[in-house]
């Protein structure tokens, strides 16, 4: 039996329907943050938007339109301030060349912060109402698989991941696993499976779904109700655990809303 998703058109199918409320300005993330707790969809903290000059401009906007047209996004609302370096309606503008399904508004034009609330409300519910999910076969599942150092499990996961044809993609250039999250958004990816380092606590990716693995250490032993995976898990255990997932179980850090994006910069803030 063939897996269903939701049918992105050009995009893709997702695992997820996740509608995104887009702070296209550090400004605005507050406001966003609770426009998305009150309609039940996703957003995110972030220190870009303004204050940035260089290759940063072009590189925030663009990485901004890779969340926007990730598979697991559905439709896309966009909270702007007015006065900040990425305007919102220029990246609404550019969003709306891969998903369609986006709109905008912007602080200083809807009556400031109850405004905007009001106002976000409103149109995050009409873009739910106007562009319904729809489902559809899940031809090719995408997993990424995120570490710093390689290991025994992951080495058995990636064989097991090639002996059932599942298509991945692997992340371990960067310490510091937030960056590996969005190098795998980048690429697509549907689930991230990540072996969690022994001095780290778990965390995740608010718009797809990740698997933490717990090491030995002593601190995931505190923490091992916090993680999906206990240490020393089989690769035949993870692969029927992203299979799951795929299907829709929430993972732990979905269910506690755990986690950030992270924006690469290569610019100091001005």
């Amino acid at each position: 039996m063939k897996r269903q998703g939701f049918d992105r058109a050009l995009r893709g199918v997702g695992i997820r329907d996740y509608q995104l409320i887009l702070p296209s300005v550090v400004c605005s993330t507050r406001i966003a943050s609770r426009i998305a707790n009150e309609v039940g969809s996703k957003t995110f903290a972030h220190q870009h938007g303004c204050g940035i000059i260089g290759n940063d401009v072009e590189g925030i906007s663009d990485f901004f339109c890779d969340l926007a047209k990730h598979p697991n996004v559905g439709t896309v609302l966009i909270v702007g301030l007015g006065c900040e370096t990425i305007q919102g309606n220029e990246l609404a503008a550019k969003v709306k060349e891969s998903n369609p399904t986006t709109s905008y508004l912007v602080i200083q034009e809807s009556g400031g912060v109850a405004g905007t609330f009001n106002d976000g409300i409103t149109a995050a519910k009409l873009l739910k109402s106007t562009y319904p999910p729809h489902l559809k076969n899940l031809d090719e599942l995408v997993v990424g698989v995120e570490f710093s150092n390689s290991n025994s499990e992951i080495e058995s996961l990636i064989a097991e991941l090639k002996a059932s044809g599942i298509k991945f993609e692997i992340a371990d250039q960067n310490k510091n696993p937030g960056l590996n999250f969005s190098e795998l958004m980048r690429r697509g990816v549907h689930l991230i499976v990540s072996f969690t380092e022994p001095n780290q606590p778990p965390s995740g990716f608010p718009l797809i779904p990740t698997i933490n693995i717990a090491s030995d250490s002593a601190l995931h032993s505190a923490l091992a109700k916090e993680f999906d995976l206990p240490n020393g898990s089989t690769s035949s255990a993870i692969l029927n655990f992203i299979l799951d997932v795929a299907d829709g179980k929430e993972t732990k850090s979905e269910l506690s809303k755990a986690g950030e994006i992270i924006a690469p910069r290569v610019v100091r803030s001005v």
